[in-house]
């Protein structure tokens, strides 16, 4: 039965969601996702955008820095004189140049410019800037995330089966490359009667799954976002089984802005029925 009072667990977990998607350097203040071509780009707060000057209206100064892409994939950024800048919360100094490391070994480098956050991530062998402004008007205008009633139906204990060492499936992401992602395992358990076998990813020491139902489907009130959404379930018990609790299924963060890389569900995630519970489409 849907729509009954959620535990307080839950309502804790739903503020603390909320908290995230308000963070001013969150994924609602991502405005900006730039390929880096060879050389030097320049990050301007006004001109003609070309593939080597990034426009944003966000930056304090014109310019406000300069990044270096080498050939070796590497990324260098040189603030300009008068931006206020940081990496990874130290000042930079005028006239420094600064090694802006990537995501693919773990947390990228935090570059500040103003109220700019910047980062450089790598995907399919290319490198990007990805940036954030806090005064993002996506993040202005956030008022919250719809969603279904509370169904404890839809928290079920699942039995975990761990996947062979090196497992991977191919998963597209929004931008249609295509990526392999690790397999941690499967997830074997029952919806309203309905057998379900889920494919779950590696986090650390718990899991995630990126699934999709037949509300991604219904372009109304009631649907969800049409690239699928995202579920992290706990660590496994020793006995292999394992919480998996539709209501805190959540939405990508490429459903409230243009420029995330999203992976979707792989084709074993696809379920054949709808799942009404967690988070549906944005406003």
């Amino acid at each position: 039965m849907t729509d009954q009072t959620p535990p307080e667990d839950h309502l804790r977990w739903i503020a603390a969601r909320d908290r995230s998607l308000r963070d001013p350097e969150g994924w609602l203040a991502l405005v900006a996702l730039h390929w880096l071509p060879p050389g030097e780009t320049v990050l301007a707060a006004r001109g003609t955008p070309t593939d080597h000057e990034l426009v944003l209206a966000g930056a304090e100064a014109a310019p406000a820095a300069v990044f270096d892409h080498g050939p070796q994939g590497g990324v260098t950024a040189a603030p300009c004189r008068g931006v206020e800048a940081t990496l990874d919360g130290h000042a930079i100094a005028p006239g420094l140049t600064v090694n802006l490391a990537d995501d693919r070994a773990g947390d990228a480098s935090v570059l500040r410019l103003g109220r700019l956050h910047v980062t450089h991530i790598h995907r399919q062998g290319r490198a990007a800037l990805r940036i954030r402004d806090r005064e993002a008007p996506t993040l202005q205008r956030f008022e919250g995330v719809p969603r279904f009633g509370f169904d404890p139906a839809l928290r079920v204990v699942a039995r975990f089966e761990p996947a062979a060492s090196g497992t991977t499936v191919p998963v597209t992401l929004i931008t249609e490359h295509v990526e392999d992602h690790p397999v941690a395992g499967t997830l074997h358990l029952e919806i309203e009667g309905r057998e379900v076998e889920l494919l779950a990813e590696p986090a650390g020491e718990d899991l995630f799954v990126v699934f999709g139902d037949e509300t991604n489907r219904d372009p109304g009130e009631g649907g969800t976002y049409g690239g699928g959404r995202f579920l992290k379930v706990g660590r496994p018990a020793p006995d292999g089984s394992a919480v998996v609790d539709f209501n805190r299924s959540v939405n990508p963060p490429c459903s409230f802005t243009p420029y995330a890389t999203c992976p979707t569900p792989p084709a074993a995630n696809r379920l054949p029925f709808p799942v009404r519970a967690g988070e549906r489409r944005p406003h």
